[in-house]
C-alpha cells in the first residue's frame, strides 16, 4: 500500500466519522429540533400523526387549543427508543409558575406529564435541567424496568416565564447515551 492509498483510507474514515456525528433535523409543527440520534446507533425515524386537544377542563384557566407533534427514533437490535414531541399552545401560558391543583407542579411539568411518552401513574423525580440553552426540567421516571426512562422538557420561545411551545425529548437508553443526545439538542422555531 502506498502513501496515496493510505491517505485515501484516512480521508474516508474521517468522512465516515463526520457523517456519524451529524445531527438529524426533525421538523415537528412550529419547531425544527436538531439532535444527534446516531449517538445510540443505527435508527429509523418515524414522524407520527399530530393530535389536537382542547384545554377547557379547568374553570380557573383560559381555554386554548393544544397541538402535539410526535416523532420516534427506533434503533436496530434494541427496544430502546428516543421520543420527541413538540407541544404548541394557541396562546402563551405561564410555564414556571405553580398551577392550581392537588399537587404543586409548574406549567412546564404539567406539559411533561401530559405528553404521550410519559407512562401514566408512574413515579418520577423532576429537577431543573438546562437543554439547548433553556432552563427546563429533567424527569427521571421509574417505569419498572432496570433502567429509568428520562424525559427533558423546555420551551424554546419562553419569555418572562411564559411560552406557547414546549419541546419534550424522552429516552430509555442509559443515562450516558441519553445525556449525550440531550446535549446535542438544538431548536429553531419556524417562521
Amino acid at each position: 500500500m502506498n502513501t496515496r492509498d493510505l491517505l485515501i483510507i484516512i480521508c474516508l474514515l474521517d468522512l465516515t466519522a463526520s457523517l456519524s456525528q451529524a445531527s438529524e433535523n426533525v421538523m415537528l409543527g412550529p419547531a425544527n429540533a436538531s439532535l444527534n440520534l446516531s449517538l445510540a446507533g443505527s435508527y429509523v425515524l418515524d414522524n407520527g400523526e399530530s393530535s389536537e386537544l382542547k384545554h377547557d377542563y379547568d374553570r380557573e384557566n383560559i381555554d386554548f387549543r393544544y397541538l402535539i407533534y410526535p416523532a420516534t427514533a427506533s434503533y436496530e437490535g434494541t427496544s430502546d427508543k428516543i421520543l420527541i414531541e413538540v407541544h404548541e399552545m394557541s396562546i402563551s401560558r405561564p410555564l414556571d409558575e405553580q398551577i392550581p391543583g392537588k399537587r404543586q407542579i409548574s406549567g412546564l411539568e404539567h406539559c411533561l406529564e401530559q405528553s404521550d411518552m410519559m407512562p401514566r401513574r408512574a413515579e418520577y423525580q423532576a429537577e431543573p435541567y438546562n437543554i439547548d440553552g433553556h432552563e427546563g426540567i429533567l424527569a427521571t421516571v421509574d417505569a419498572g424496568d432496570d433502567e429509568p426512562f428520562y424525559i427533558a422538557a423546555y420551551s424554546p420561545d419562553e419569555e418572562d416565564g411564559s411560552g406557547s411551545i414546549v419541546c419534550i425529548v424522552g429516552s430509555d437508553f442509559s443515562w450516558d447515551i441519553t445525556e449525550r443526545i440531550f446535549k446535542s439538542v438544538s431548536t429553531q422555531l419556524a417562521g
